[in-house]
């Protein structure tokens, strides 16, 4: 009797595990609780630069190599309450690529449950570290190919929205869509072999589009 008991409670066990995470009794709704997970996308023209001469012979010429889109991924985790019919909470994440040494914010999240999906809204603070790289040709006074680097560090906000829904009882995929907003500013330069200047003015506003895996710890 105890062991038809023990077996019986093992079955009941596993077939609760594996109920859809609807069915199951999580406090405060299914999408309530602690995750975590990982995400990859595209960066759409994260580094647009414009460069204006202010040589006195205007021969100088440009080519910035980074100004195309780019492959991103990287980690997120938040805490997310479902009251009721709607969910609200607040999420961080990391993410990274080339010439992108981080991408990271942290979001406030508000979503409404649609069926199976969750649709949501979300924004915040955002920080950036990057690095820029472009060629500056200077044909006057026997001057030649100059090769720039330099280090960009910015904060901004961050705002987008998102769709999600389970297809495992604790696991998620959705996709998400961001907008990056880090500002405008414009150095004044010069080249390396015959300080003739120019100006770079460098536009660091754009949108990022990623999918997601999401680990839901239910508590």
């Amino acid at each position: 009797m105890r062991h038809s008991f023990l077996a019986g409670a093992a079955v009941a066990a596993a077939l609760a595990a594996s109920a859809p995470v609807s069915a199951q009794p999580v406090v405060g709704g299914p999408w309530s609780g602690l995750y975590f997970g990982g995400n990859a996308g595209a960066a759409f023209n994260p580094n647009h630069l414009d460069f204006a001469d202010q040589s006195t012979a205007h021969d100088l010429g440009f080519n910035a190599g980074d100004n195309n889109d780019r492959f991103i991924g990287g980690a997120h985790v938040g805490y997310d309450f479902q009251p009721g019919g709607v969910v609200f909470g607040v999420e961080g994440d990391a993410d990274f690529g080339k010439n992108i040494n981080y991408l990271s914010s942290v979001r406030g999240r508000l979503g409404i449950p649609a069926g199976p999906l969750l649709i949501y809204g979300t924004g915040g603070w955002a920080w950036e570290g990057a690095r820029e790289n472009f060629l500056v040709n200077a044909t006057a006074g026997g001057g030649g190919i100059n090769n720039f680097s330099r280090k960009v560090n910015d904060t901004g906000w961050v705002a987008g929205a998102g769709v999600e829904t389970y297809v495992l009882p604790a696991v998620s995929v959705g996709a998400e869509g961001l907008y990056y907003n880090f500002g405008k500013d414009t150095a004044n330069l010069a080249t390396l072999d015959t300080a003739e200047p120019f100006a770079v003015r460098d536009n660091r506003n754009f949108a990022v589009v990623r999918a997601r895996l999401t680990y839901h710890l239910g508590w």
